[in-house]
């Protein structure tokens, strides 16, 4: 049988590249690079189906699953998200294609092995059998190591005044190198050959670094499976939701404030080792690679003969085809719901339209906590008749309004 990785195809961060990468390290040979967001169109040259490692974060185009019958799925490494707009409290969209037939899938050839807890969480409050595997970065091999004129440690992709509180500790003992993670692919020809180079390119620059400070998590991981020293520091606070738990049990680190004020114990010259509390995921999931390349490197049949979900191919459209139409529905309910409030409210507010818009506005970003945030922030250095309302003050006003008609 032919083996594929998934592939982010119009990624702007190499780390996507990079768990393309280390999935690719384990298999005897790569036949296919599937798209990660159109994986119910992957087809075969022969129509025989090919071994896929499914490592990946999913569902940003969420219409597109389950994937097709021409995939043998190794579901390891999985992170589900629904970037951002699942995580909004105004969002009536969620885990909807998780459920059904999309939920079938995962369970016919589950257990699925999630890469972090929020993953794991959310798996199973829906009901599908999962297991935390770990990220397909902690299998990586180590790169190659070179004799160097000069030490040097890695900032990948820190904030200025952070990358300066760091060039202060370290002074002028050893070299600092910036590096970034943003690779913008998405007007880009580039082949798999030239996205591999710029992946090992990067990985050996971090290789052989005295340690590496970075906010990544594709960064971080990589280290750990390379065993170089790593320090992240971020905007997250534990209890971390997301992608970088249970990895902060396992990585020296401190939020941007606490680098900044020094609240924190790591020499950057001399480091630790790394935690080897992520061995036993490593070696696990590298032996559930080589279990399922065993398993199907000598397979050579049809597409039906590996396939364990019981819905047909009628089941399925009409599933996907009822999920979708439910999800717009109450896609316009809220729509619609906020509309008819506005024009109810016009006539009783013919002398404040001015209200009118930032209602509207704020109903739009309702739940969003990146926006809140920002808002917040922002007012802190502003006069009060300059600062922003938030929706709860606008839905007070609207609400006193109301009253006064």
């Amino acid at each position: 049988m032919k083996f594929g990785v998934i592939m982010h195809k119009t990624t702007r961060n190499i780390g996507d590249d990079i768990q393309t990468f280390a999935a690719m390290q384990h298999l005897p040979h790569t036949d296919y690079f599937l798209d990660r967001e159109y994986l119910d169109e992957f087809t075969t040259d022969d129509g025989k189906p090919a071994a896929v490692i499914m490592s990946a974060w999913y569902m940003w185009r969420k219409w597109n699953w389950p994937p097709s019958k021409f995939i043998v799925p190794l579901l390891t490494g999985i992170h589900f998200s629904d970037h951002q707009a699942a995580q909004q409290a105004g969002s009536p969209v969620k885990t909807e294609f998780f459920t059904g037939c999309g939920g079938d899938y995962l369970n016919a050839y589950g257990p699925v092995g999630c890469r972090d807890d929020f993953t794991l969480k959310t798996f199973r409050e829906i009901g599908i059998d999962s297991f935390f595997s770990g990220c397909i970065t902690l299998t990586l091999p180590k790169m190659e190591k070179k004799e160097l004129p000069r030490k040097y440690i890695c900032a990948c992709d820190l904030p200025k005044n952070v990358l300066d509180k760091l060039r202060e500790i370290v002074g002028d003992k050893c070299d600092i190198v910036e590096t970034t993670h943003y690779m913008d692919y998405r007007e880009s020809n580039a082949s798999w050959e030239e996205r591999q180079s710029e992946v090992v390119k990067l990985l050996t620059l971090y290789q052989n670094a005295v340690c590496v400070v970075t906010r990544r998590l594709h960064c971080a991981l990589p280290c750990l499976a390379m065993e170089v020293p790593v320090f992240v520091t971020n905007g997250h606070k534990r209890p971390v939701s997301g992608r970088f738990d249970p990895y902060y049990d396992w990585i020296k680190h401190c939020t941007y404030k606490e680098f900044l004020k020094g609240k924190f114990k790591y020499d950057f010259l001399a480091p630790p080792p790394n935690s080897r509390e992520y061995v036993p995921v490593r070696e696990a999931m590298i032996k559930a690679i080589e279990d399922f390349v065993k398993r199907y490197e000598h397979e050579d049949g049809a597409p039906e003969q590996y396939k364990k979900t019981t819905y047909s191919e009628l089941e399925l459209y009409k599933w996907k085809a009822e999920t979708m139409r439910g999800c717009m529905n109450r896609w316009f309910e809220v729509t619609d719901a906020e509309e008819r409030e506005l024009i109810e409210l016009r006539p009783k507010a013919a002398e404040h339209d001015k209200l009118l818009p930032e209602v509207k506005h704020y109903r739009k970003v309702l739940g969003c906590r990146s926006i809140k945030f920002m808002i917040k922030s922002r007012n802190l250095f502003m006069p009060k008749d300059k600062r922003i309302r938030t929706y709860a003050e606008v839905k007070a006003e609207r609400e006193a309004l109301e009253k006064q008609q």
